[in-house]
């Protein structure tokens, strides 16, 4: 049986943040500390169940230097979830994180996608350097969830893409039933992405 649903979730943030390392994680339960900077984007895909429904979930790691966002840009199109992401032991990392919602929100209704702002590398906790009240603080003024995790040990990566999955399904499943009379069909809002003329495919 083909997956009913697809869903597209990007992250954004700082280079080595760990972006790379959520992402296999969360797709390959595998961790590398010789992992290289990605160049422009990579993607995973992983099959899950969310809400009874069959879910492919779409997962894109963009590459974190200055150089590459441009292209990184591009892909905010079609996308149902956005994982902030920042270093807990690199305040730089946090304070890049307001260039990127800012540019994301400016670019996309915020309305049609979930935020989540993330905190990486909890299995340092002694070197942190951007306390759980700082991160909250600005999660709660931007109305976004915070979830702090770590890669290297798994801690907390399951419950993220689960709670962002279900999120995202929630939303999904809200607009379809708005969008459900005289017989139209239903997709999700990657789905409709799918529908438009080739050349709006390269995000996909």
């Amino acid at each position: 049986m083909s997956e009913k649903y697809i869903i597209k979730i990007l992250t954004l943030g700082d280079q080595s943040v760990g972006k790379s390392s959520i992402v296999i994680r969360y797709s390959d339960n595998k961790f590398s500390d010789t992992f290289l900077s990605t160049i422009g984007v990579d993607s995973k895909r992983k099959i899950i169940k969310v809400k009874g429904e069959k879910v492919k979930v779409s997962i894109w790691d963009t590459a974190g230097q200055e150089k590459f966002q441009n292209i990184v840009k591009q892909y905010y199109n079609g996308a149902n979830g956005i994982l902030l992401i920042f270093d807990i032991t690199n305040k730089k990392s946090f304070e890049k994180i307001n260039f990127w919602y800012n540019d994301l929100i400016n670019k996309i209704k915020k309305e049609e996608i979930v935020i989540y702002l993330v905190g990486n590398k909890v299995d340092l906790e002694e070197n942190r350097q951007i306390t759980i009240e700082e991160a909250e603080k600005y999660a709660n003024d931007k109305n976004i969830p915070y979830f702090e995790v770590s890669a290297k040990s798994g801690d907390g990566i399951k419950k993220l893409f689960d709670d962002i999955t279900n999120d995202i399904m929630d939303k999904i499943l809200n607009f379809n039933e708005k969008e459900d009379n005289d017989d139209k069909l239903r997709f999700s809002f990657l789905e409709r992405e799918s529908f438009k003329p080739k050349t709006n495919k390269c995000c996909l």
